[in-house]
């Protein structure tokens, strides 16, 4: 029988922050299991993956293949990446503060070890390769036009990227990583020369909205008008995650009026990638809350609630900061933000996941 709903998962951009959907995304496999077997996946109830940066990374990692043609990483996997590596990633391959990047024109970080940490865990796994439809995102510095990797696409066409290419391209964060060199490709027959795609959609959701309505889903049938070729809004159920964003570090609007060259060029990339994040789930929330009956929850964004009085969150919001103590506490704020999509929302994360399953299999398969 034909299904008429398909589940999309985005994962905003955030650096280390991304131990915070990590978490999420544990907690979700852990339920699938729950309800469907051990050897159930994440993979096996999304049918679309949007991810910028670290939530390309998270995202990926769903989807790469075992030799089986199984999930060859689980969701606690991919949390461990983080965990286990991050200092690597970061504090160790520190290379000089902004002063010295203004005089020697280098990046914070050594993209070296990124880069071995990605050929260890990936390989040579090509784009094409992963389970199921994959947008990443990225900017392209050659001729200044995003770019959307699509894994879909890729297999449709005569030339490839390597995944840990493309990884890498996504998380090439101004100021913190230098820019990635790709390859050769089929697209222009130039090479690529890319920045993180947090420069323009750090929230990747409604690029994964507009991804999905020109894509062909096996198996999907609307239950309405059975000659539609493409899903639209009703017929998608959309999880978003964010990262804990939103919190760049600006001092007191007395400082940030009276800041100097040095202080722009440390604070606007975070600036830049923080600023469109609820932008985004505003324009996605207000896409669902057009339609009409039940339709209007297929849209729900999971991200560390918000403190009151605009008081700042508990960990340290730069993206980079790796010290045992932030992995830590963004650990315990991964949980807190599962705890609170349950008990302070009007549809909870579990029954939201429930949904996932059902699209997938029906309702009489839920146990």
């Amino acid at each position: 029988m034909p299904r008429n709903k398909i589940n999309i998962l985005s994962i905003d951009g955030g650096g280390i922050r991304g131990i915070i959907p990590a978490t999420v995304l544990v907690h979700i496999e852990k339920r699938i299991r729950e309800k469907k077997g051990d050897d159930k996946r994440i993979a096996d109830y999304v049918d679309l993956v949007a991810g910028t940066s670290t939530g390309a990374i998270l995202g990926a990692m769903l989807l790469v293949p075992d030799e089986h043609g199984r999930p060859k990483f689980t969701a606690e996997d991919a949390l461990d990446f983080y965990v286990q590596y991050g200092e690597e990633i970061f504090n160790q391959s520190k290379k000089r503060g902004t002063f010295g990047q203004l005089l020697v024109g280098a990046a914070r970080y050594t993209e070296k070890r990124l880069e071995s940490l990605m050929v260890k865990k990936l390989g040579d796994c090509m784009l094409s390769e992963l389970l199921k439809p994959c947008i990443i995102t990225s900017y392209n510095m050659y001729n200044g036009t995003a770019v959307f990797f699509n894994s879909r696409e890729e297999k449709a066409e005569k030339g490839d990227f390597l995944l840990r290419e493309v990884l890498r391209s996504t998380s090439a964060a101004p100021t913190y990583f230098n820019p990635a060199m790709l390859g050769f490709h089929v697209q222009n027959g130039q090479r690529m020369v890319n920045l993180d795609g947090g420069v323009f959609a750090n929230n990747p959701a409604m690029c994964a909205y507009a991804e999905a309505r020109g894509t062909v889903f096996p198996g999907w049938q609307d239950d309405l008008n059975p000659n539609k070729a493409f899903p639209t809004a009703r017929n998608m159920q959309m999880l978003s995650l964010g990262t804990g964003g939103g919190y760049p570090d600006l001092g007191s609007p007395e400082k940030a009026s009276r800041w100097k060259l040095l202080t722009w060029a440390k604070k606007t990339p975070d600036i830049m990638m923080d600023g469109a994040l609820n932008t985004v789930n505003y324009q996605v929330q207000k896409l669902y809350e057009s339609l009409d009956g039940v339709e209007v929850k297929n849209y729900k964004r999971v991200d560390f609630p918000r403190p009151a009085n605009g008081a700042k969150p508990p960990y340290n919001a730069d993206m980079a900061d790796a010290s045992d103590k932030n992995v830590k506490t963004l650990q315990q704020c991964g949980q807190l933000t599962v705890q609170h999509s349950n008990n302070n929302a009007e549809e909870s994360l579990d029954a939201f996941v429930d949904k996932m399953i059902v699209a997938v299999e029906g309702s009489h398969n839920l146990a």
